[in-house]
């Protein structure tokens, strides 16, 4: 049931109290004329009277304990609170009504004669207290529920109070004022108490208003009425004459219980009807939650019979409800295990406990044999003594289904499908266990795709994908079913062959798989050439660990890669140890770049004219106190290899600026020139990290020439173009080292904005007399001067070759012939004699 339905119903549910109230509220009108205007009052018999107020009060006092009963035994309500206080406070009412009745004029005495003052005494407090219930009630809103021991203790205070005022009507009226004066009628004082109840019920009404969005219409019209006509009553109360037994008298007691009808309407509806309707309600929605549910659900008893099933439950079982109903729960198990679970069911009930889901996956047997995976939550409750579970009852198919999925995937390569790098460690580990305990061997293959990076640059990486989904098929083809292939990553695949009797076995298999590998791709409609180097391992000759054993064929790949790829090599201990060095030499390097123990040496580079030095080359020294002199062929590879390159880089940049600008302060500016590494070169921000350090050391732009060597430059044209572009936009000089060993494209030089060329030492060697060199370093100077580019030989130890460099235009030269590499300081002093 919708809110909206549920109000709609409220408001139409009882359309006769609604019509009866406002006929009362209605007729009170002509009443209150006839009777203000009738002098005197009609009366009636002093018997007629006494019997008919005792009927009405009597009325009264059964309504008022109606209403202390629903009040103080309210059931589930928000405002449970308000219903208690209402109806202890009605107690009290009801007792004072009784009161009331008992000490009228006319029935028969009890503590001492009856009077008319103690009569309007009780019926005055009745109604006081009554009226200041009613606005209690609809002034409190919702609360927690009020505990049993703070309901006896208002009872008490409630019955206490009522014995406080039933002592001073019974015992000493006379303490209080006069409420009727024989022959002039009604005291001040009972009228402003009557006007008081009037102010108080209309008070009552206005909170009514205030808070009618926040009740419900059947409510609040209920307390409207009994506000109203409690006020009704009291206003005609207040046209009491000496006699008591008139019409005003009789109306006002009739307007007081019609009131007490409608504040029992109010709670029982409130306290009792509309909670007992949300029941009905709830186990309507508890019903349909069941009905579509999507989970099974089964109520079964302590013996396992189901006793409800939801239609769930067909869809998981096959069996209809009504198959299942009667049915013990093992109709889901095979046969062979329905006795354990019959103890598991007894066992269960008991010491049961709640079993959330995801504690079990269990099976489930279907009406047509077969097995379904599913989950079950358990709980349980008694009713009469009698324990009671319900099991809810989840499918698990498409779970499983995604489990294995995943598990696909967190152990296979996503590209090609293969086991990937921890699937084939865990398989290794299996293998190496079965060797130890076989005496067999095991053999682990790294092989890396030959010239894959060039391919992937060259023609997109959607194409090198391609590669290594077309290389994985043809490794896989090679290979026996339970020989294990994995990518390891990159463009890397490792191959697992156990179970092997002896070494060479693998030897065939390796050759085999260069093989395959050597032959053409043919990726976007085009022949694509690649090739692969493949490192071998073995178990136990090599490692008795996977991890040792990984690493040990790994080693050998890097070694058939430095072999001049395309061939396998087997791993040696010569490889371990050149590691261990290579790892040593890597954890010196660093100690040095924190501890500041590199320096940089400074090359002259000298006009062939002229024999002014016109530059100078800044190359990095490492001298360490135990290893002595470390030259940078043996640890710049090392730096490459672990990533020291960049922060060395950078420290050779910051060094090299800070004596630009020292010299520069010296009045002996010259020209640096910097080598850049090609991971340094590769950054983006290059051109900005350069800026930084020109300002922070204050070295100016036009003294710093940045050195790349000519394969970097050529692999990534483009990126080089947009490099050298900024950096020559800054005032630097771009240089290209090494000029005639790489690519050599013309086409590419020409677009590049390069300011200088280098000829590599490899020329200088053979001039004057191997005529190759020669004729090769006569085109690297014409090609220089026909692009405008300034040429410098490099490694230049004789007087020969400086005569043939003279000979042909070649504008500068460094080499041992004018000096050796040397420290700032020496450089600084030379550039001061040579210019003073």
């Amino acid at each position: 049931m919708q809110p909206g339905q549920a109000m709609t119903l409220a408001r139409h549910a009882h359309p006769y109290p609604n019509a009866f109230g406002l006929a009362l509220l209605g007729l009170a009108i002509p009443l209150w004329w006839w009777v203000s205007q009738s002098v005197p009052q009609p009366v009636m018999a002093s018997r007629s009277f006494v019997f008919f107020h005792m009927a009405v009060e009597l009325f009264a006092v059964v309504v008022a304990m109606l209403v202390f009963v629903t009040g103080y035994r309210a059931i589930v309500s928000n405002r449970a609170p308000a219903a208690m206080l209402l109806g202890i406070l009605f107690l009290g009412v009801g007792l004072l009504d009784f009161f009331h009745l008992m000490s009228f004029v006319g029935m028969p005495d009890a503590i001492r004669p009856d009077s008319q003052h103690q009569a309007m005494l009780f019926c005055l407090a009745a109604r006081l207290l009554a009226a200041v219930a009613l606005l209690m009630y609809v002034w409190q809103g919702e609360a927690a529920a009020v505990s049993r021991r703070r309901r006896r203790v208002a009872l008490l205070g409630m019955l206490g109070v009522v014995g406080l005022l039933a002592a001073l009507g019974w015992r000493w009226p006379q303490q209080v004022p006069a409420l009727l004066v024989p022959d002039a009628g009604l005291t001040p004082l009972k009228m402003g108490l009557e006007w008081l109840i009037m102010a108080i019920h209309l008070s009552t009404i206005g909170v009514l208003w205030q808070r009618r969005r926040a009740l419900q219409h059947e409510f609040f019209m209920a307390m409207v009425f009994a506000a109203g006509l409690s006020a009704v009553s009291a206003l005609f109360l207040t046209l009491l004459t000496q006699v008591g037994h008139d019409a005003a008298s009789a109306i006002g007691h009739v307007y007081k219980v019609a009131a007490y009808l409608y504040v029992f309407h109010a709670i029982f509806n409130e306290a009792l009807k509309r909670p007992l309707q949300r029941l009905e309600v709830q186990q309507l929605r508890e019903k349909q939650v069941l009905s579509v549910a999507p989970d099974g659900i089964l109520w079964v008893d302590h013996s396992g019979k189901i006793l409800l099933a939801n239609p769930a439950m067909t869809t998981l079982s096959g069996y209809t409800a009504d198959e299942l109903r009667g049915q013990n729960v093992d109709i889901f198990l095979p046969a062979h295990l329905r006795g354990r679970h019959a103890a598991s069911i007894k066992a269960h009930f008991l010491a049961p406990r709640n079993r959330a889901m995801g504690m079990m996956d269990l099976t489930l047997m279907r009406r047509d044999g077969q097995k379904l995976p599913v989950d079950i939550s358990l709980g349980h409750w008694e009713d009469g003594g009698t324990p009671y579970a319900i099991a809810y009852i989840r499918d698990l198919t498409e779970r499983k289904q995604f489990e294995d999925s995943l598990r696909h995937q967190a152990t296979h390569d996503n590209l090609t499908g293969l086991p990937n790098r921890w699937l084939f460690r865990l398989q290794l580990d299996q293998a190496l266990a079965r060797a130890a305990r076989s005496g067999k061997h095991v053999a682990v293959m790294f092989i890396d795709l030959d010239f894959f990076k060039n391919i992937n640059d060259g023609f997109g990486h959607s194409t090198g994908d391609m590669l290594l989904v077309q290389a994985g098929a043809r490794l896989r083809s090679v290979l026996r079913e339970h020989d294990t292939l994995a990518r390891q990553g990159g463009d890397e695949f490792a191959v697992l062959l156990a179970d092997l009797d002896s070494p060479e076995d693998a030897l065939g298999v390796a050759n085999k798989l260069l093989a395959i590998l050597k032959t053409a791709y043919v990726l976007k409609d085009q022949e694509v050439y690649s090739g692969a180097s493949l490192g071998l391992a073995f178990y136990p000759g090599d490692a008795d660990t996977s991890e040792t054993l990984l690493r040990n064929a790994d080693m050998a790949m890097y070694q058939a890669k430095a072999n001049g790829r395309g061939g396998c090599a087997f791993y040696s201990k010569e490889m371990d140890q050149l590691a261990h060095h290579n790892m040593q030499l890597h954890t010196d390097l660093k100690a040095a770049i924190a501890r500041q123990g590199l320096q940089l040496h400074y090359q002259p580079q000298v006009d062939v004219a002229t024999g002014e030095v016109v530059g100078a080359e800044a190359l990095l020294r490492w001298f360490d106190p135990e290893l002595g002199p470390i030259s940078p062929a043996r640890f710049i590879p090392v730096a490459e290899a672990t990533g020291l390159i960049l922060p060395l880089s950078e420290w050779v940049l910051e060094t090299a600026c800070r004596q630009i600008a020292a010299w520069t302060q010296a009045g002996t500016p010259i020209q640096v020139a910097v080598n850049f590494s090609a991971q340094q070169f590769r950054q983006r921000d290059l051109p900005e990290q350069v800026r930084r350090v020109l300002e922070r050391t204050g070295a100016l732009a036009q003294w710093l020439t940045i050195e790349i060597t000519e394969s970097v430059a050529m692999t990534r044209p483009d990126q080089a173009r947009e490099q050298f572009e900024a950096l020559a936009a800054m005032g630097c000089s771009v240089a290209l080292d090494d000029f005639g060993t790489g690519y050599s494209s013309l086409a590419y030089l020409k677009l590049l904005p390069i300011h200088k060329l280098k000829i590599d030492k490899s020329f200088m060697d053979g001039i004057p007399d191997d005529a190759s060199d020669a004729a090769i370093s006569r085109a690297i100077i014409a090609l220089a001067k026909s692009l405008g580019m300034t040429l410098i030989a490099e490694g230049v130890e004789t007087d020969a070759q400086l005569a043939f460099l003279r000979q042909h235009g070649c504008e500068a030269y460094q080499g041992w012939l004018y000096a050796k590499a040397m420290p700032a300081s020496e450089l600084g002093e030379l550039l001061q004699a040579v210019r003073s």
